[in-house]
């Protein structure tokens, strides 16, 4: 499965890749906001070397357009993914907090019932993410917001869409709610476990820490972002 959505998810993005490049008007629109004076030249998809990128549009001046690229089919998709250790340390959490929530990620593993954070710690959890929502909303999405711009292509319509990571990053709602499965930030966030069978390790037990499953990740409802960010798209086409 694992390697099945990878698949997918550079067909897409070699899809982005081919059918941009024909939407005169669109790259018009992105040549303006960015105040790009100079033609595009290329567009490369970079995968995993680009860090937040998927796919960079290259122009004879010099000049990137990071491209974001994520597809839906049933509305949920993962925007990245971390070790528990790795979440704390980026966002300055102590090593008391990072074995708190280790301690929750493998109790959730062992019980998929579980909440992933207890009543009792929802106070002190519901702050620090309260206190921290925009960054970990960027790092979900962005690496540098000034010219990047977030793509999703809906399989079921063939649509994509294209917006400004800076007016992503400016008016997704950031309140939180506690789930069973962990914290919604606005509508269309969700911090959870990334979960799995523990098929996928041979190394490590699935109650393990050090199992992949027991990572956080950080997942997009795609159609209440479309929702909540009706009319603030940059463009949409088709490109079949």
């Amino acid at each position: 499965m694992k390697n099945r959505n990878a698949y997918e998810g550079i067909e897409v993005e070699n899809l982005f890749k081919d059918s941009i490049i024909k939407q005169t008007e669109i790259i018009k629109k992105l040549q303006n906001h960015f105040s790009i004076k100079s033609d595009l030249d290329n567009i490369i998809v970079v995968g995993t070397k680009g860090k937040k990128a998927d796919v960079k549009m290259n122009f004879k001046c010099g000049q990137q357009i990071d491209v974001s690229v994520k597809s839906f089919k049933i509305a949920f998709n993962q925007m990245t993914r971390a070790t528990v250790s790795n979440f704390c340390n980026k966002f300055g959490l102590s090593e008391d907090y990072c074995e708190e929530l280790e301690g929750f990620v493998v109790e959730k593993s062992k019980k998929s019932g579980n909440d992933l954070f207890p009543q009792e710690s929802r106070v002190k959890w519901g702050k620090v993410f309260s206190d921290k929502t925009k960054e970990i909303v960027k790092w979900g999405f962005s690496n540098n917001s000034k010219r990047e711009i977030f793509v999703l292509y809906d399989k079921k319509t063939s649509i994509m869409r294209i917006y400004l990571m800076e007016d992503v990053l400016k008016n997704i709602t950031t309140n939180i709610t506690f789930t069973r499965g962990g914290i919604n930030i606005g509508d269309c966030l969700s911090f959870q476990r990334k979960g799995g069978d523990g098929s996928s390790s041979k190394k490590h037990h699935r109650n393990s820490i050090q199992h992949p499953g027991n990572n956080i990740q950080l997942k997009i409802k795609a159609n209440k972002f479309i929702k909540e960010f009706s009319g603030k798209e940059l463009a949409e086409y088709k490109p079949h």
